[in-house]
């Protein structure tokens, strides 16, 4: 099956990643910055707790931006294996076309949680529980 070389987001979806990197990065003079999170960090994120929790997720509703190199993106392959290894996607289906999915569903996920609470739930996010 052909791989895509490129996967992004909705266009609806990309704006609110970058709302949430605006909000959850530190601000220019902030002292002490340690990190600052890019859109790759939110992406893989939404990707692994959309795998850890077994999710299934819906066709993408508009047509992706596709600004992400897959090489970048995943460059071990370790985002590819995974899903390859767990079957968890249909076979007509490319591995990274559904890592694209999964992270356009866990990015509106993390926005509506952070509309919520203003802040996302790492605890529950990263706990052992699925």
């Amino acid at each position: 099956m052909n791989e895509p070389n490129r996967i992004g987001l909705t266009p609806l979806t990309a704006k609110q990643l970058d709302e949430l990197l605006m909000e959850l990065n530190p601000s220019e003079d902030a002292k002490n910055e340690v990190f600052k999170l890019i859109k790759f960090d939110i992406y893989r994120l939404a990707v692994a707790l959309g795998i850890k929790e077994n999710k299934t997720p819906k066709p993408l509703e508009d047509k992706s931006n596709s600004v992400f190199r897959v090489s970048e993106l995943d460059p071990d392959k370790t985002l590819f294996t995974v899903i390859e290894c767990l079957g968890a996607r249909s076979e007509e289906l490319p591995i990274y076309s559904y890592i694209e999915q999964l992270a356009e569903q866990g990015i509106k996920e993390f926005y509506q949680q952070f509309q919520l609470r203003g802040e996302l739930p790492y605890t529950e996010y990263f706990s052992d529980k699925a």
